[in-house]
C-alpha cells in the first residue's frame, strides 16, 4: 500500500507529491513522484526504473496537453502530445507515424545522470519539504 509522503508542492490548479511502496533500500521499494492537475493524476514519474506514466484523466483540454508536454520534456525529450483536425496524437522521436493518443501512455526512457532539470527538481522538492514539514529529504525517503 502506498504511503503518502507529503506534497512537495502546490499551485492553483496543480499539485506534486511523492509515495512510497515498500521499504526503502528493500526489495520491491518503488518511489513515484505525482502530477495532478484539478485533482487527476495526469503524471506519475518511477524513478528507480526510468518510467513515466501519462493520462489525460478524460479531459482532452489544451491546458491538459501543454501540462503533459511540458512535464514529458523535462524527463525524454523527443515525446510529444499534438493535435490535428481535433484529435490527438502522441509522437515519439524516432517513429516515423504518430500514436494515436488513446487517453494514457508509457514510456521508458534512459535517466541521464547529468540531467539537470532532474537535479533542479529534486532540489526545489525537497527544499518545499524541508520548509512545509521541517523533515529533510532524507529522513522522509524512508517514511
Amino acid at each position: 500500500m502506498a504511503e503518502f509522503s507529503g506534497c512537495y508542492w502546490h499551485s492553483g490548479n496543480m499539485e506534486v507529491s511523492q509515495s512510497h511502496h515498500s521499504i526503502s533500500g528493500q526489495l520491491g521499494y518503488e518511489r513515484i513522484i505525482s502530477v495532478r492537475l484539478h485533482g487527476n493524476e495526469i503524471f506519475a514519474f518511477r524513478p528507480d526504473c526510468q518510467h513515466i506514466w501519462i493520462s489525460d484523466c478524460g479531459w482532452r483540454t489544451n491546458t491538459t496537453k501543454s501540462r503533459l508536454n511540458v512535464l514529458l520534456g523535462c524527463f525524454s525529450s523527443g515525446f510529444g502530445i499534438f493535435q490535428k483536425k481535433g484529435e490527438w496524437f502522441f509522437q515519439g522521436k524516432t517513429w516515423s507515424e504518430p500514436d494515436k493518443w488513446t487517453g494514457s501512455q508509457s514510456v521508458s526512457f534512459r535517466m541521464d545522470a547529468d540531467s539537470w532539470m532532474l537535479r533542479q527538481a529534486e532540489k526545489l522538492a525537497a527544499s518545499k519539504l524541508e520548509k512545509r514539514t521541517g523533515m529533510s529529504r532524507d529522513r522522509s525517503s524512508h517514511i
